[in-house]
């Protein structure tokens, strides 16, 4: 069996001896859902996870692997560390495929998707930040130094924690029972979703802050509104998108994203107020397009969430998709 040893991207690694997993790292064989992807098409998956377990499974998995000594990735998050750890360790992981799956699942596309999957990707994601974590961001001179260190760190306790899913509870205990008890408030009705299904937009309505994992988990949405309702009649309003738009996804269709700049402006003459109407870039990950004061921070509007609802569903009802029925 082809044995293989993880070493973060830089420009001295030799291409030709890495495949390159989730991101867009140089390699002779990239296995990732990231625009640009190189992926060869029998191994294409929603996740880069998905992909290496793939490879992992494959007959012909040393035949692909020879003269390649080297996983490499460009940054560090749940889907590349899982990608990486069924590359180095495919029978285990095999084993624990259904977790590992989940775990990239809930990292990439924020998703309430198994228990333990989502306490893999929050001991992962605290992995960098976490105060008595050995090798959090903070004690490291450079980004390079840093997320070798993490993988190589969660590398190795990885079989620990797919065992034991709880082994860092105090890591991530007070965030997984916040994302239960907002997915409660969503699903009992304390906390409102409308979905739109023909525009991919949902609307959120609620009066406390929501966790983003129990917003997409309820709504199954790429596009998102939500309306935080303040005091004297105010909200908060903020669009986003999710990385269902981002990501080269199998299980749905390529919706390519708008250019929201014609909506901003719109909204800034129909639903003005002390601030502005702002708009991020598309391409990144997770843009969104929310009211905010001058220092960039959200802040209260008086417009009623009805007409801003129904200015944000004719900017999407007028794109190449069915009409919402708004």
């Amino acid at each position: 069996m082809t044995l293989l040893v993880y070493k973060h991207w830089h420009s001295a690694l030799d291409a030709d001896a890495c495949i390159s997993v989730d991101g867009t790292a140089p390699g002779r064989l990239n296995l990732s859902h990231w625009p640009g992807n190189r992926t060869p098409e029998r191994f294409r998956h929603d996740l880069s996870t998905g992909m290496c377990l793939r490879l992992a499974g494959a007959p012909d998995r040393d035949e692909l692997l020879r003269g390649i000594s080297v996983v490499t990735n460009n940054h560090y998050d749940t889907d590349g560390v899982c990608s990486a750890f069924a590359c180095i360790e495919p029978a285990l992981a095999n084993v624990h495929a259904h977790t590992l799956v989940a775990a990239a699942a809930a990292g990439d596309f924020s998703l309430f998707t198994t228990p333990d999957g989502v306490k893999l990707d929050l001991t992962l994601t605290a992995l960098t930040k976490a105060d008595n974590s050995p090798v959090k961001t903070s004690l490291f001179t450079s980004d390079q130094e840093a997320r070798q260190a993490q993988y190589e760190f969660a590398l190795q306790h990885l079989p620990q924690w797919l065992a034991n899913p709880d082994t860092h509870a105090d890591w991530f205990a007070r965030e997984f029972w916040t994302i239960q008890q907002h997915l409660r408030l969503l699903r009992e009705e304390e906390a409102e979703a409308e979905i739109f299904h023909a525009l991919d937009l949902a609307v959120v309505t609620t009066a406390e802050p929501l966790h983003e994992t129990a917003i997409n988990t309820a709504t199954a949405c790429d596009r998102i509104l939500t309306v935080l309702v303040g005091d004297n009649a105010t909200a908060k309003y903020e669009l986003r998108l999710t990385t269902l738009s981002w990501f080269e996804l199998q299980s749905r269709p390529f919706k390519p994203r708008l250019d929201w700049s014609e909506l901003a402006s719109r909204l800034n003459k129909e639903a003005p107020g002390d601030g502005l109407w702002q708009a991020e870039d598309t391409s990144d990950p997770t843009p969104k397009l929310a009211f905010v004061d001058k220092e960039g921070v959200a802040a209260p509007n008086r417009t009623q969430p009805a007409l801003v609802r129904r200015v944000i569903a004719d900017f999407f009802t007028k794109s190449p998709h069915l009409p919402a029925g708004i």
